[in-house]
């Protein structure tokens, strides 16, 4: 190929990279889709892989037809590349691994789309086309928002008619990313009032006076119908600060790089403070992200992430005299204060790298001399000495050169490889959550078949999502159940529907084992794996004590959950063990001294010791911690009605119930759980011979 072939071949890769992102911009913020169990972030972050992915391929080619290595040097180059290595350091050192690499590979490529975006936006209409699409996407998020207000719903499908509806998936995203892009068009409409009146002055006002309407319209919601649900700021403080200095047997790994990146949900569990029960609204929320996204670094990826992420800002913000004329800077300010005050999703973290991509873009044009072209060459001296050469440096000897095309080769094939395993295991989780999602629809209509053969299709697909083998193990011991119920009552199950049942049962266990070991610090799969236990009381052997022991692996992972102590104790009252079940009732009541069904279940397992008065004591507490609950409240009456006629008109147990604790003398603001004895929704039969279960060699998780 000659050079003026390849130099047009090079010009058209460049051209359809401009396209690619200018569409992405433009396209981004409104991809979502039912077809994943998450509807808007994981297709948003298929979508950025996709385009990223296919950008490095188009960048290998071209490394191969120009016959050269040239990329753009920045001054965010360094922070960025500390950022994305502290990440990965977090996510190889989590105790929860895979979930953790499961989320930092989007990041990763968001951050390589940073790379990507500032070497292709190397000319002014280049950069233009992407700032205009930004702003087309924000307008049309903006006017949507209006028209959802208005109750005016554009888009055809049944789910998005409703006011507070969103493709950015909730209003403070979407609130974020308006106000952000909010001082951008009104820089780049401001001419107009100078009397510049051409279309594209006249364009970015009008764009701006649609965002602010948008912006209005969804403060206005958040402030009124739709408050967003946001960690208290001193949990979010303690629990980061907690997440870096106390996580016993990794406290070195915990200081320098947290617990693990997207993995704030364990942190939570682990180290929240009793005091959060206090909280009536939220003292129940497993929350996921902590109180800002500064504060979330701190506590998943240390003190190494955060500082690194300060950097990039630092470097990003200094000299506002000198940068605060490229329109991107404000944009890039907001984000950076809503990183401190704020939670972010994928979709902020993705925004601000993106911006910065296109900020550090204009830079390069308003700054020239800050920002240069590395081309490295390997160079064959005439003593055979291979070194490294930059284009930019001069050349002060007379020395003879050699230039040799291995490096676009290798450079070429490195990124082809990267992009060959990102792109394998990255299709392979997409194509395994796809068919998740098939099966939870068919489970919701009852179709348990396709929902094992889905389910078993995924798991074979990418064996590393440990909500899917929790999800998996409740559908074999559901599937265990339906078959043992549909046997006629008065005859035994046959050998094969016997069989059947075991092998469900069996593997229902292993793969609820599964997800304890692909990720120990999350308490929801040693819930389950407590939950598949309890199930099986009366049917496997020793399931009484698997359960006991899971139970209180879960308690360690989440010590200052007053449920994780009532459902013990339901446990205990299920066995009889009413001592035991009396001690774990009363240590989620000294947790929570407003928990109803604390006093509720404390109240009957007195109430089978025979101990009336302390029945009757806890029942009257119960009655005026549920006042403003109609149906509790009426059922907690009839109870003492009850337990007061059956009591003995003398004795100990006819004592009147004493005082009701200061603490607890009111009723609670919500009360939205029924009154009920803590205990298995379902169970398998009971058999006179109880099958074998599997041990449960189950580690201590950390604390």
């Amino acid at each position: 190929m000659d050079l003026e072939s390849r130099n047009q071949f090079i010009s058209y890769i460049d051209a359809a990279l401009i396209f690619v992102w200018g569409i992405f911009f433009l396209a981004f913020p409104f991809v979502f889709s039912t077809l994943t169990t998450e509807s808007v972030i994981l297709p948003k972050q298929i979508f950025l892989s996709a385009v990223v992915l296919v950008s490095l391929l188009f960048l290998a080619v071209k490394m191969v037809i120009a016959q050269q290595v040239k990329f753009r040097a920045t001054p965010l180059d360094v922070p960025i590349a500390l950022f994305a290595f502290a990440l990965l350091l977090s996510s190889l050192l989590s105790i929860n691994r895979f979930d953790s690499l499961i989320a930092f590979v989007p990041l990763l490529l968001a951050i390589l789309g940073y790379y990507v975006v500032v070497n292709i936006l190397r000319r002014e209409n280049a950069v233009s086309f992407a700032i205009y699409a930004l702003v087309a996407s924000a307008s049309a998020i903006a006017a949507l928002a209006v028209f959802s207000f208005l109750k005016v719903y554009p888009l055809p499908f049944a789910y998005t008619h409703t006011p507070s509806f969103t493709p950015l998936g909730s209003l403070l995203e979407q609130a974020v990313f308006l106000v952000a892009l909010f001082p951008l068009c009104v820089q780049l409409g401001l001419p107009l009032f100078k009397g510049d009146t051409s279309s594209k002055t006249i364009a970015h006002m009008a764009a701006a006076c649609i965002i602010g309407a948008g912006i209005l319209v969804t403060l206005a919601q958040l402030v009124t119908t739709q408050k967003p649900l946001i960690l208290p700021f001193e949990t979010g403080f303690q629990t980061a600060f907690a997440a870096i200095s106390q996580d016993t047997g990794r406290i070195a790994q915990g200081f320098f790089f947290g617990n693990g990146f997207g993995n704030y949900a364990s942190a939570f569990t682990r180290f929240k403070q009793a005091s959060f029960n206090a909280n009536p609204a939220l003292w129940f929320v497993p929350f996921t992200q902590s109180s800002s996204l500064v504060l979330e670094l701190l506590a998943t990826t240390g003190i190494v992430g955060m500082l690194s992420f300060f950097l990039i800002l630092f470097r990003s913000l200094t000299k506002p005299s000198q940068k605060k004329t490229n329109p991107m800077y404000f944009s890039i300010a907001i984000l950076a204060l809503a990183a401190f005050f704020l939670p972010f999703s994928f979709e902020g973290i993705t925004f601000l790298f993106l911006f910065l991509a296109i900020f550090t873009s204009i830079e390069a044009f308003k700054h020239p001399h800050s920002f240069f072209d590395i081309e490295p060459r390997v160079v064959a001296l005439k003593k055979g000495l291979i070194a490294l050469h930059q284009t930019q440096e001069q050349s002060t000897t007379n020395q003879r050169y050699e230039y040799s095309a291995a490096l676009p080769y290798t450079t070429a094939i490195l990124l082809l490889v990267f992009v060959g395993v990102v792109g394998f295991y990255a299709g392979k989780y997409v194509i395994s959550n796809i068919d998740f999602q098939k099966s939870i629809l068919a489970a919701n209509n009852n179709n348990g078949s396709i929902t094992y053969t889905l389910q078993v299709q995924a798991l074979n697909t990418f064996p590393y999502q440990s909500s899917y083998y929790r999800i998996f193990s409740q559908t074999n011991i559901a599937l265990a159940n339906s078959i043992a119920a549909s046997q006629p009552k008065a005859s035994s199950p046959s050998a094969q529907a016997q069989q059947t049942i075991y092998g469900l049962i069996q593997q229902g266990i292993t793969t609820a084992r599964t997800a304890t070991i692909l990720s120990p610090q999350t308490v929801g799969n040693w819930q389950n794996l407590a939950s598949v236990y309890r199930s099986l009381i009366g049917l496997g052997q020793n399931a009484d004590n698997f359960t006991i022991a899971s139970m209180q692996q879960a308690i360690t992972l989440d010590s200052n959950n007053p449920q994780e102590y009532l459902t013990l104790g339901g446990l205990y009252y299920q066995l009889g063990q009413y001592d035991n079940a009396i001690r774990q009732f009363q240590q989620s009541i000294t947790l929570k001294q407003d928990y109803p069904n604390a006093y509720y279940n404390l109240a009957h397992a007195y109430e089978q010791k025979q101990d009336t008065a302390d029945a009757l004591s806890n029942l009257q507490i119960v009655k005026q911690l549920v006042a403003n609950d109609k149906a509790n409240y009426d059922k907690v009456s009839l109870e003492i009605d009850e337990l007061q006629k059956s009591a003995p008109s003398s004795g100990a147990n006819s004592a009147s119930p004493g005082p009701v604790p200061a603490t607890t003398n009111k009723a609670a603001p919500e009360q939205t759980q029924p009154l009920n004895v803590n205990g298995q929704q379902s169970s398998l039969p009971s058999q006179p011979t109880q099958i074998p279960l599997q041990a449960t060699p189950t580690p201590t998780p950390t604390k």
